[in-house]
Protein backbone atom coordinates (compact mmCIF):
# COMPACT_ATOMS: atom_id res chain seq x y z
CA UNK A 1 0.00 0.00 0.00
CA UNK A 2 1.30 3.27 -0.90
CA UNK A 3 0.67 6.75 0.98
CA UNK A 4 0.34 10.06 -0.95
CA UNK A 5 3.26 11.84 -0.76
CA UNK A 6 2.93 14.86 1.93
CA UNK A 7 1.32 17.91 0.30
CA UNK A 8 2.12 16.35 -3.33
CA UNK A 9 0.73 13.70 -5.82
CA UNK A 10 1.42 10.43 -4.96
CA UNK A 11 3.67 7.94 -7.67
CA UNK A 12 1.15 6.79 -10.51
CA UNK A 13 0.95 2.91 -10.29
CA UNK A 14 2.78 1.70 -13.98
CA UNK A 15 0.68 -1.94 -13.49
CA UNK A 16 2.00 -4.49 -16.10
CA UNK A 17 -0.07 -4.83 -19.41
CA UNK A 18 -2.37 -7.38 -20.04
CA UNK A 19 -2.89 -7.34 -23.81
CA UNK A 20 0.17 -7.39 -26.44
CA UNK A 21 1.13 -4.00 -28.13
CA UNK A 22 4.49 -2.83 -30.29
CA UNK A 23 5.29 1.07 -30.48
CA UNK A 24 8.30 1.55 -32.50
CA UNK A 25 9.56 4.93 -33.96
CA UNK A 26 12.67 6.88 -34.08
CA UNK A 27 12.91 6.76 -30.37
CA UNK A 28 11.56 4.49 -29.07
CA UNK A 29 11.06 0.16 -29.43
CA UNK A 30 8.60 -1.54 -26.75
CA UNK A 31 6.77 -4.54 -26.76
CA UNK A 32 4.22 -5.41 -24.61
CA UNK A 33 3.36 -9.26 -23.70
CA UNK A 34 5.45 -10.32 -26.88
CA UNK A 35 4.44 -13.78 -25.80
CA UNK A 36 1.66 -15.81 -24.05
CA UNK A 37 0.97 -14.14 -20.93
CA UNK A 38 -0.48 -17.17 -19.35
CA UNK A 39 2.61 -19.16 -20.10
CA UNK A 40 5.77 -16.32 -19.65
CA UNK A 41 7.05 -13.98 -17.03
CA UNK A 42 8.12 -11.66 -19.56
CA UNK A 43 5.93 -8.51 -19.08
CA UNK A 44 7.70 -5.84 -21.72
CA UNK A 45 10.44 -5.04 -22.97
CA UNK A 46 11.99 -2.34 -25.01
CA UNK A 47 15.05 0.30 -25.93
CA UNK A 48 14.81 4.07 -25.07
CA UNK A 49 16.68 6.14 -27.26
CA UNK A 50 15.61 9.47 -26.37
CA UNK A 51 18.37 12.19 -24.90
CA UNK A 52 17.56 14.13 -22.07
CA UNK A 53 15.23 11.13 -20.89
CA UNK A 54 13.09 11.56 -17.34
CA UNK A 55 10.59 9.62 -15.95
CA UNK A 56 8.26 10.64 -13.38
CA UNK A 57 7.91 9.27 -9.73
CA UNK A 58 6.25 5.68 -9.92
CA UNK A 59 6.25 2.03 -8.93
CA UNK A 60 5.62 -0.96 -10.55
CA UNK A 61 3.59 -4.60 -9.64
CA UNK A 62 6.80 -6.22 -11.32
CA UNK A 63 10.19 -6.14 -11.28
CA UNK A 64 11.95 -3.86 -13.66
CA UNK A 65 15.44 -4.58 -15.03
CA UNK A 66 16.93 -1.67 -16.83
CA UNK A 67 21.04 -1.64 -19.15
CA UNK A 68 22.46 1.60 -20.06
CA UNK A 69 23.91 1.02 -23.29
CA UNK A 70 24.93 4.26 -23.80
CA UNK A 71 25.09 8.07 -21.78
CA UNK A 72 24.88 8.22 -18.27
CA UNK A 73 22.81 9.96 -15.32
CA UNK A 74 21.04 9.43 -12.12
CA UNK A 75 18.18 6.93 -10.87
CA UNK A 76 16.43 6.89 -7.14
CA UNK A 77 15.34 4.01 -5.99
CA UNK A 78 13.11 4.37 -2.83
CA UNK A 79 15.28 6.57 -0.74
CA UNK A 80 18.39 5.53 -2.36
CA UNK A 81 20.17 7.72 -5.30
CA UNK A 82 22.57 5.73 -8.14
CA UNK A 83 24.60 7.42 -10.77
CA UNK A 84 24.46 5.79 -13.44
CA UNK A 85 26.69 5.42 -16.17
CA UNK A 86 27.29 3.41 -19.88
CA UNK A 87 27.64 -0.51 -18.93
CA UNK A 88 25.18 -0.46 -15.90
CA UNK A 89 22.55 -2.37 -15.31
CA UNK A 90 19.82 -1.95 -12.05
CA UNK A 91 16.78 -3.23 -10.88
CA UNK A 92 13.66 -2.13 -9.25
CA UNK A 93 11.26 -4.81 -7.06
CA UNK A 94 7.86 -4.39 -7.16
CA UNK A 95 6.44 -1.82 -5.04
CA UNK A 96 9.43 0.47 -5.07
CA UNK A 97 9.00 4.15 -5.95
CA UNK A 98 11.78 5.53 -8.63
CA UNK A 99 12.71 7.50 -11.16
CA UNK A 100 15.38 8.70 -13.72
CA UNK A 101 17.15 11.38 -15.68
CA UNK A 102 19.79 11.11 -18.18
CA UNK A 103 22.81 13.09 -17.76
CA UNK A 104 23.18 16.16 -20.73
CA UNK A 105 25.19 16.38 -23.67
CA UNK A 106 25.26 13.09 -24.47
CA UNK A 107 24.39 10.01 -26.51
CA UNK A 108 21.71 8.02 -24.68
CA UNK A 109 20.55 4.27 -25.13
CA UNK A 110 18.47 2.49 -21.85
CA UNK A 111 17.26 -1.02 -22.43
CA UNK A 112 14.52 -2.32 -20.31
CA UNK A 113 12.63 -5.17 -19.18
CA UNK A 114 9.39 -6.11 -17.14
CA UNK A 115 8.99 -9.52 -15.28
CA UNK A 116 7.32 -11.36 -12.88
CA UNK A 117 8.73 -14.82 -11.52
CA UNK A 118 5.60 -17.20 -11.06
CA UNK A 119 7.37 -19.26 -13.66
CA UNK A 120 10.47 -19.18 -12.18
CA UNK A 121 9.96 -19.51 -8.94
CA UNK A 122 13.73 -20.70 -7.83
CA UNK A 123 14.69 -17.00 -8.34
CA UNK A 124 12.80 -15.33 -6.65
CA UNK A 125 14.76 -15.39 -3.56
CA UNK A 126 17.55 -13.77 -5.28
CA UNK A 127 15.90 -11.11 -6.53
CA UNK A 128 13.72 -10.21 -3.64
CA UNK A 129 16.48 -10.16 -1.09
CA UNK A 130 18.42 -7.46 -3.13
CA UNK A 131 19.52 -4.54 -1.01
CA UNK A 132 20.89 -1.21 -1.59
CA UNK A 133 23.48 -2.25 -4.10
CA UNK A 134 21.23 -2.29 -6.75
CA UNK A 135 23.54 -0.98 -9.58
CA UNK A 136 26.46 -3.46 -11.21
CA UNK A 137 28.33 -3.02 -13.75
CA UNK A 138 28.39 -5.37 -17.30
CA UNK A 139 32.22 -5.38 -17.39
CA UNK A 140 32.01 -8.28 -19.95
CA UNK A 141 29.45 -7.10 -22.00
CA UNK A 142 27.13 -10.35 -21.35
CA UNK A 143 24.17 -8.55 -20.06
CA UNK A 144 24.20 -6.22 -23.60
CA UNK A 145 24.82 -8.97 -26.28
CA UNK A 146 21.81 -11.20 -24.16
CA UNK A 147 19.58 -7.70 -24.44
CA UNK A 148 20.49 -7.59 -28.12
CA UNK A 149 19.72 -10.88 -29.08
CA UNK A 150 16.30 -10.93 -27.27
CA UNK A 151 15.49 -7.66 -28.74
CA UNK A 152 16.34 -9.13 -32.48
CA UNK A 153 14.18 -11.97 -31.59
CA UNK A 154 10.79 -10.12 -30.77
CA UNK A 155 11.49 -7.48 -33.66
CA UNK A 156 12.08 -10.09 -36.13
CA UNK A 157 10.09 -12.99 -34.84
CA UNK A 158 12.13 -15.69 -36.98
CA UNK A 159 10.98 -19.15 -37.01
CA UNK A 160 10.75 -20.72 -33.17
CA UNK A 161 11.51 -17.37 -32.11
CA UNK A 162 8.83 -17.40 -29.20
CA UNK A 163 11.31 -20.37 -28.21
CA UNK A 164 14.71 -18.78 -28.24
CA UNK A 165 13.66 -15.55 -26.75
CA UNK A 166 11.73 -17.23 -23.60
CA UNK A 167 15.40 -19.41 -23.60
CA UNK A 168 17.10 -15.62 -23.62
CA UNK A 169 15.18 -14.38 -21.14
CA UNK A 170 15.92 -16.61 -18.77
CA UNK A 171 19.69 -16.56 -19.36
CA UNK A 172 19.60 -12.57 -18.51
CA UNK A 173 17.72 -13.60 -15.78
CA UNK A 174 20.33 -16.10 -14.21
CA UNK A 175 23.04 -14.41 -15.21
CA UNK A 176 21.98 -11.05 -13.67
CA UNK A 177 21.44 -13.12 -10.48
CA UNK A 178 25.13 -13.70 -10.33
CA UNK A 179 26.36 -10.56 -10.94
CA UNK A 180 24.09 -9.05 -7.97
CA UNK A 181 25.69 -11.80 -5.67
CA UNK A 182 28.84 -10.84 -6.56
CA UNK A 183 28.43 -7.37 -6.47
CA UNK A 184 27.17 -7.57 -2.94
CA UNK A 185 30.22 -9.58 -1.83
CA UNK A 186 32.20 -5.87 -2.15
CA UNK A 187 32.66 -3.78 1.07
CA UNK A 188 32.34 -0.84 -0.83
CA UNK A 189 29.28 -2.43 -2.43
CA UNK A 190 25.78 0.00 -1.04
CA UNK A 191 25.73 3.56 -1.49
CA UNK A 192 24.53 5.99 1.13
CA UNK A 193 21.24 6.25 1.47
CA UNK A 194 19.48 10.02 0.77
CA UNK A 195 18.89 11.95 3.55
CA UNK A 196 14.67 12.36 4.38
CA UNK A 197 14.60 16.38 3.11
CA UNK A 198 16.14 15.38 -0.10
CA UNK A 199 13.68 12.55 -0.81
CA UNK A 200 11.26 14.56 -0.22
CA UNK A 201 12.00 16.93 -2.58
CA UNK A 202 12.51 14.92 -5.06
CA UNK A 203 9.49 13.03 -4.95
CA UNK A 204 7.85 16.23 -5.27
CA UNK A 205 9.97 17.45 -8.27
CA UNK A 206 9.42 14.20 -10.06
CA UNK A 207 6.29 13.93 -8.83
CA UNK A 208 4.73 17.00 -10.66
CA UNK A 209 6.99 18.43 -13.47
CA UNK A 210 6.49 21.67 -13.13
CA UNK A 211 8.45 25.07 -13.45
CA UNK A 212 6.69 26.99 -11.16
CA UNK A 213 7.92 24.86 -7.85
CA UNK A 214 8.01 26.98 -4.55
CA UNK A 215 11.01 25.57 -3.01
CA UNK A 216 10.69 28.10 -0.27
CA UNK A 217 7.47 26.67 0.62
CA UNK A 218 8.34 23.28 -0.12
CA UNK A 219 11.53 23.88 2.60
CA UNK A 220 8.51 24.99 4.86
CA UNK A 221 6.65 22.12 4.82
CA UNK A 222 9.66 19.41 5.35
CA UNK A 223 10.17 21.98 7.12
CA UNK A 224 13.93 22.83 7.02
CA UNK A 225 15.31 25.95 6.19
CA UNK A 226 15.54 26.83 2.53
CA UNK A 227 19.58 27.46 2.86
CA UNK A 228 19.72 23.94 5.03
CA UNK A 229 17.93 22.13 1.85
CA UNK A 230 19.64 23.57 -0.72
CA UNK A 231 23.31 22.49 1.22
CA UNK A 232 22.14 19.15 1.59
CA UNK A 233 20.65 18.98 -1.89
CA UNK A 234 23.81 19.80 -3.81
CA UNK A 235 25.93 17.95 -1.81
CA UNK A 236 23.73 14.98 -2.40
CA UNK A 237 22.77 15.19 -5.72
CA UNK A 238 25.67 17.34 -7.38
CA UNK A 239 23.68 20.42 -8.75
CA UNK A 240 21.25 23.26 -7.11
CA UNK A 241 17.75 22.43 -6.95
CA UNK A 242 16.97 25.03 -9.31
CA UNK A 243 19.20 23.87 -11.83
CA UNK A 244 17.26 20.22 -11.12
CA UNK A 245 13.88 21.58 -11.42
CA UNK A 246 15.06 23.21 -14.55
CA UNK A 247 16.62 20.30 -16.18
CA UNK A 248 13.43 18.26 -15.56
CA UNK A 249 11.29 21.05 -16.94
CA UNK A 250 13.41 21.29 -20.27
CA UNK A 251 13.71 17.45 -20.48
CA UNK A 252 9.68 17.57 -20.30
CA UNK A 253 9.35 19.95 -22.58
CA UNK A 254 11.60 18.34 -25.26
CA UNK A 255 10.16 14.91 -25.17
CA UNK A 256 6.69 16.91 -25.76
CA UNK A 257 7.89 18.73 -29.02
CA UNK A 258 9.19 15.31 -30.15
CA UNK A 259 7.01 12.56 -29.03
CA UNK A 260 3.35 14.95 -29.07
CA UNK A 261 1.26 16.86 -31.59
CA UNK A 262 0.79 19.30 -28.69
CA UNK A 263 0.49 22.72 -29.21
CA UNK A 264 3.50 24.53 -27.80
CA UNK A 265 1.18 26.52 -25.93
CA UNK A 266 -0.07 23.37 -24.24
CA UNK A 267 3.17 21.90 -23.51
CA UNK A 268 3.95 25.95 -21.56
CA UNK A 269 0.87 25.36 -19.61
CA UNK A 270 1.29 21.73 -18.63
CA UNK A 271 4.73 22.58 -17.05
CA UNK A 272 2.78 25.81 -15.38
CA UNK A 273 4.33 28.39 -17.42
CA UNK A 274 2.86 32.11 -16.91
CA UNK A 275 3.02 32.52 -20.38
CA UNK A 276 4.01 30.98 -23.75
CA UNK A 277 6.02 33.86 -24.41
CA UNK A 278 8.18 33.30 -20.72
CA UNK A 279 7.93 29.44 -21.81
CA UNK A 280 9.80 30.39 -25.15
CA UNK A 281 12.64 32.57 -23.71
CA UNK A 282 13.41 29.58 -20.92
CA UNK A 283 13.72 27.10 -23.79
CA UNK A 284 15.96 29.28 -26.20
CA UNK A 285 17.89 30.12 -23.30
CA UNK A 286 18.78 26.64 -22.19
CA UNK A 287 18.03 24.51 -26.02
CA UNK A 288 19.77 26.95 -27.68
CA UNK A 289 17.05 27.65 -30.23
CA UNK A 290 12.79 28.39 -29.68
CA UNK A 291 10.48 25.25 -29.16
CA UNK A 292 8.89 25.49 -32.60
CA UNK A 293 12.70 25.35 -34.50
CA UNK A 294 12.94 21.97 -31.94
CA UNK A 295 10.16 20.59 -32.80
CA UNK A 296 11.35 20.85 -36.91
CA UNK A 297 14.69 19.71 -36.05
CA UNK A 298 13.67 16.86 -34.08
CA UNK A 299 10.74 15.46 -36.18
CA UNK A 300 11.74 16.33 -39.37
CA UNK A 301 8.15 18.53 -39.52
CA UNK A 302 7.62 21.61 -41.23
CA UNK A 303 5.13 22.87 -39.59
CA UNK A 304 5.39 25.77 -37.41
Amino acid sequence: MHSPHKNGKPPYRDAAPYRPLVIENEWEFRAELPFDAKSSSLYYIGEQLMPNWATASHYHDHFELCYLEQGHGQYQIDKTLYQIRAGDLWLTKPGETHYGLAGEDASFRLYYLGFKLEWAKALEPDFYQLGAGRVVPDEDGTIKSIFDRLLREIRLRPRLSIHMAEGLFLQLLVTVSRLFHDSAQRPDAAPSPLGAAVIEVMNRLHGEIRYDHDIEAIARSIPVSRSHLAREFKSAIGMPIGEYMRSLCLDKAKFELRATDKPVTQIAEELRFSSIHTFSIFFKRFAGITPSEYRKQATGDARR
